[in-house]
């Protein structure tokens, strides 16, 4: 696992809609972890899926501070600018 800001750098270049389905995709795996929807193949791989789940809920913290900061630039003042 990497660690939120090296997360975030490969995130930065995306666009807000590309940013949402990355969301998507963490808040899936979170809530899968939360809910026991556990394959055996991730109970035995490394890292943990505890350790997973950690991580993910970090990279999402960040996630939306760039997700909000990219809603800024694209849709309020990009449209502020036509």
């Amino acid at each position: 696992m990497i660690n939120p800001k090296t997360y975030i750098e490969e995130q930065e270049n995306k666009s807000y809609e590309e940013l949402l389905k990355e969301r998507d995709m963490l808040l899936k795996e979170i809530q899968d972890f939360e809910q026991d929807k556990i394959s055996d193949d991730d109970i035995l791989r490394n890292p943990s899926p505890e350790v997973v789940y950690q991580c993910n809920l970090k990279y999402l913290g960040e996630l939306l501070k760039l997700i909000a900061k990219k809603y800024n630039e694209e849709k309020i003042w990009g449209f502020l600018k036509k």
